[in-house]
């Protein structure tokens, strides 16, 4: 099977919000199943970083999760169309981040289909949340050819129609000029702008995930610290895991913050030698980390947000909170600081 390429166009309605903006959920009905029963279900990351089935999630009933490898004895269907499934299953819980920019690489990789491109897009209230981190990026490009910044600009597509709802003249003229900067034809701005929007989106789509999770790391480890002054303090082997936890999370949290600033230091570089060649090479490189990013970002917000939902008032007692700490905390960390240091290098 060959996967769908994520093309610009308008997003449907048909899928949750939550589920197209997630880090940590994936609606089972966008890829090629045969089971009717998981269509209608999700793949979620748990806080030890594993992916299990959602069949169901109410506010009053809890939610049915069952793990992959138990879906033939839960469900009685044709022992192929269960086989057929679980070879799509399988790959896809091996994967570290279910964010739509992850997805599209890691799907093609797999060479799973999805139902339709569209679904590989972020909503328009999650678009619309990332304006202000958008303007960072579509100022540069609106600067250099129009000759001043425009902060009402927030999308590739309100580029482009800078570019073609103006004088002919005046479009023409800025069209040109465009096309000479990048070496590239008149026909072919659009798709760079599209692409330029598209890239960009997906950094401040990361970045707006990073900015969600720092508050709460600070928070978690001011509460983690909590221990160390109850009569928890002697245990040992907590105090170990408490430090553990506490270093991994700033290891992780550090690097990955760098690449951020790397990425900028690249775009600003970018904008010195405006070349199709040079965009090309700065696309390349901030697509070869989407798929770190989106797994260490996930791993970070779904452990940080089962803390949240444990402990609403960031209460607990000192055994609750160590009981937490070792049981959901500490499981697959090790595992998210091997992600990180896997990720490519951010140098052009």
């Amino acid at each position: 099977m060959s996967a769908v390429t994520a093309e610009a166009k308008p997003v449907k309605d048909d899928l949750d919000e939550v589920d197209r903006d997630s880090l940590h959920t994936l609606p089972l009905r966008i890829v090629p199943l045969r089971l009717a029963a998981l269509r209608r279900a999700r793949m979620i990351k748990t806080s030890k970083l594993e992916s299990v089935i959602e069949l169901f999630k109410d506010s009053s009933a809890g939610s049915g999760l069952i793990d992959i490898k138990s879906l033939p004895d839960f469900i009685q269907a044709d022992e192929a169309d269960i086989a057929a499934d679980l070879e799509i299953l399988h790959p896809l819980a091996d994967l570290n981040s279910f964010d739509v920019f992850s997805l599209r690489n890691s799907l093609r990789d797999l060479k799973i289909d999805v139902r339709s491109a569209t679904d590989l897009q972020l909503s328009p209230a999650m678009e619309g949340r990332l304006t202000e981190y958008m303007k960072s990026f579509t100022r540069p490009l609106v600067t250099n050819v129009f000759g001043t910044p425009n902060d009402a600009v927030e999308s590739s597509g309100q580029i482009i129609h800078m570019f073609t709802n103006i004088d002919r003249d005046v479009a023409l003229r800025n069209m040109r000029k465009i096309a000479q900067m990048m070496g590239i034809t008149i026909v072919e701005i659009p798709a760079f702008l599209e692409k330029y929007g598209d890239i960009y989106l997906s950094l401040s789509y990361f970045r707006r995930c990073l900015d969600e999770i720092v508050p709460k790391f600070d928070q978690f480890t001011e509460w983690m610290a909590e221990i160390k002054t109850t009569i928890l303090r002697d245990n040992r082997q907590l105090m170990d895991k408490c430090s553990f936890v506490n270093d991994g999370l700033n290891e992780v949290l550090s690097s990955v913050t760098g690449r951020f600033e790397s990425f900028d230091r690249n775009s600003q570089t970018f904008w010195e030698n405006i070349t199709m060649d040079s965009f090309q090479a700065l696309h390349r490189l901030i697509t070869a980390h989407h798929e770190t990013i989106g797994g260490v970002l996930c791993g970070l917000s779904v452990k940080l947000d089962s803390w949240e939902q444990k402990f609403p008032n960031h209460a607990g007692s000192p055994q609750k909170r160590a009981d937490f700490i070792l049981g959901e905390m500490a499981p697959g960390l090790d595992r998210l600081m091997r992600l990180e240091k896997s990720a490519p290098s951010t140098t052009m």
